[in-house]
């Protein structure tokens, strides 16, 4: 009896631990940075960070990514360098290991501090390289791969030539865009990529320059994420913006009302979202 209900026990927690496991095959973590953008892609085996947030919520960032088990980074990508989406960069590139660094490539200026402290902070390091259209980053079978720009300095706006990257896992899809605004979708779509998405990270905080209807059409997700401040002063997200949203019935997240946004993708494909506030 006793060897019975020892095996029972045995099938019973290896049925909890392959369903627990599938269930976090594959964890996205759209992270509360106020007006600006952090994103954390977790595998069982690895971490990736999508830009790092602003200067004031680095030290939250921080935490969020030591609470969440993320105390080393495979890869660190910054979608462009507006401070907004690499200011958190400065509070975590010097406390925690990370594998590579990416970005656009966008020149910056000399002149202005904090393109200089950024240069010295992320360019000079031995493991930074920039990442451009066609190439791709691999991690336990999720693809991470660039759709834009097609080379760095496509454009003088700095929104334009923001990293577009779509994840694959299984039958799952989300393309994160950072700041990708309008100019770069106009030269995009003809490109004739499948841009389709179970999942799409509104570019630019939901601004009214980014997310064009054809751009949705293209995209048709099924959710959308908006990373944004509830005290910003540039009016985001657009009225325009979320009424392409709800007139194509898109299940809209944001940061400034849902706070941590949480999506869980097992692996069939199925996926689950959660929020934190």
């Amino acid at each position: 009896m006793k060897k019975i209900r020892l095996l029972v026990t045995i099938i019973i927690f290896l049925f909890l631990t392959t369903f627990a496991f599938a269930a976090e095959a594959l964890k996205i973590s759209f992270i509360d940075v106020g007006d600006g953008d952090a994103i954390l892609i977790q595998t069982p085996n690895q971490n990736t960070l999508i830009d790092a947030g602003g200067l004031l919520y680095g030290q939250k960032l921080s935490e969020y990514l030591k609470e969440n088990n993320a105390v080393k980074l495979n890869y660190l990508i910054i979608t462009h360098p507006h401070l907004d989406h690499m200011g958190g960069a400065f509070f975590i590139v010097p406390e925690l290991p990370i594998g590579e660094i990416f970005d656009n490539g966008q020149d910056l200026d000399d002149n202005e501090d904090i393109y200089r402290w950024y240069k010295k902070l992320i360019r000079r390091r031995a493991n930074y390289h920039t990442l451009k259209a066609g190439d791709s980053l691999s991690m336990d079978g999720v693809s991470l791969g660039v759709f834009w720009p097609k080379q760095p300095n496509q454009h003088k706006s700095f929104n334009a030539n923001s990293l577009a990257i779509m994840l694959k896992y299984k039958k799952f899809k989300c393309l994160f865009t950072g700041d990708f605004n309008q100019l770069g979708e106009k030269e995009l779509l003809p490109e004739g990529l499948d841009l389709k998405a179970n999942l799409l990270k509104v570019a630019h905080h939901g601004y009214f320059d980014a997310t064009s209807s054809a751009f949705l059409d293209a995209v048709s997700p099924q959710i959308a994420v908006i990373s944004v401040d509830a005290d910003n002063l540039r009016g985001a997200p657009s009225e325009v913006t979320l009424k392409q949203l709800n007139e194509r019935r898109v299940k809209v997240y944001r940061t400034d009302k849902n706070g941590n946004i949480v999506v869980t993708v097992q692996e069939n494909g199925q996926f689950l979202i959660n929020t934190q506030r």
